[in-house]
């Protein structure tokens, strides 16, 4: 409670400061308390643990437009509360930055570096014989997104881009084996070659690189092409493709070369209804052990409507479906037994929102999570949500 006042305290004394900013810049305060309930935790096969959770969401975005520059920053931490006894964890506080600062310095050059932190816990993870995968634990995740453009031409744009990220577990034994590192670097030529229609050439490379267990460690070059066009003042198109190549570290670990996609598809029926769905296929770092790689597919569709100036739905739902090797398995022994095997998992969700005025806002969510897989425990959770929003 003493953090959350202090939380607090810092947003008040913060709104202060938008009067000497000037009226480009913004400060915005949010409070969101949420109420759910959720029927399977831990993700398990049987004896499934349902519990409450009560989460209080403290949100501050502040924004500082000048001529050739832009800062955002959002803050959100999240104190949730349990309600079932036997949740490991009665309370948590998780938490959430989002940085972006662009800059043009000229009509030809202009940089821009986004960061992504991210502070939680998740829940354990078991496999098929309900052994242990990944205990309950709390993880650090932080990503920074930098990029540099250059206009060659009107019509002709040049990114370089770079990526780190990072990934830490407390728990020290899920830390020897899975933290890691990947440090990316790209190019990407962009050509207008019509006021509907853009393509796109790029290449790229990532090292993935484990702090402990740096056998599963692995060099992946990527080199695609994709178009973005404009069908219509109602439909936007996007298509991108290429090859990958993966390599590891550890020779007796299999190399992957694979070809990768993306599709987006946006329509706009109306001003008030649209339609959003894409699809992608490439290789990914794995999340299960003692797997180091999967070839993941990703599909998904969303259908948004207002109903009225004041009342929203969505509906949305996906389905990724991650393939594993037993030629990419590894264990710190050096032998696994490991077999391959896909992994799928269909998600669903319709979300409601009402404005009560533009202060007040009411949200209420069913989401419905199944998983079927050669490689961890089957399951299926639901989850019923009911937030309300105030925003200063």
């Amino acid at each position: 409670m003493k953090k959350t006042v202090l939380i607090l305290s810092a947003m008040l004394m913060g709104s202060g400061l938008s009067w000497g900013l000037g009226k480009d810049n913004l400060i915005t305060l949010n409070n969101t308390l949420r109420l759910a309930w959720n029927d399977n935790y831990y993700q398990a096969t049987s004896n499934k643990t349902s519990t409450g959770m009560i989460t209080e969401q403290p949100e501050i975005m502040i924004n500082l437009n000048r001529e050739n520059t832009f800062l955002g920053l959002r803050y959100r931490p999240s104190f949730v509360w349990f309600t079932e006894s036997s949740v490991s964890r009665r309370q948590t506080v998780q938490h959430e930055l989002d940085a972006s600062l662009s800059h043009t310095f000229s009509p030809r050059f202009s940089v821009s570096v986004v960061e992504t932190f991210r502070r939680g816990v998740q829940p354990e993870l078991q496999d098929r014989n309900n052994a242990l995968i990944l205990p309950d634990q709390s993880y650090m995740e932080n990503t920074v997104n930098g990029t540099l453009g250059i206009q060659l031409r009107q019509s002709t744009r040049l990114d370089a881009s770079g990526r780190f990220y990072i990934m830490r577990y407390d728990n020290e034994a899920v830390s020897t084996n899975t933290d890691y590192n990947i440090a990316s670097a790209g190019l990407t030529l962009r050509q207008e070659v019509s006021k509907a229609t853009t393509i796109s050439g790029s290449l790229n490379y990532d090292n993935t690189s484990y702090r402990q267990l740096s056998a599963r460690s692995a060099n992946t070059f990527s080199i695609g092409g994709g178009v973005d066009h404009t069908f219509g003042p109602r439909l936007l198109g996007s298509l991108s493709g290429g090859y990958q190549l993966k390599s590891f570290e550890l020779a007796s670990i299999s190399g992957q070369n694979s070809p990768y996609g993306n599709f987006s598809l946006t329509y706009l029926f109306n001003p008030r209804l649209r339609f959003t769905a894409g699809a992608s296929y490439s290789l990914w770092e794995a999340d299960i052990q003692p797997y180091a790689s999967q070839e993941r597919l990703s599909s998904y569709a969303s259908l948004g409507y207002d109903l009225s100036t004041r009342v929203a739905v969505y509906l949305s739902g996906g389905i990724t479906r991650g393939k594993y090797l037993s030629e990419q398995t590894y264990t710190p022994s050096g032998d696994s037994t490991a077999q391959g095997g896909n992994d799928t998992i269909y998600q669903g969700s319709l979300r409601a929102s009402y404005m009560i005025d533009r202060h007040n806002f009411l949200e209420a969510t069913y989401q419905y999570t199944k998983a079927a897989s050669d490689v961890r425990a089957d399951f299926a959770a639901n989850l019923f949500d009911l937030g309300w929003r105030l925003s200063f």
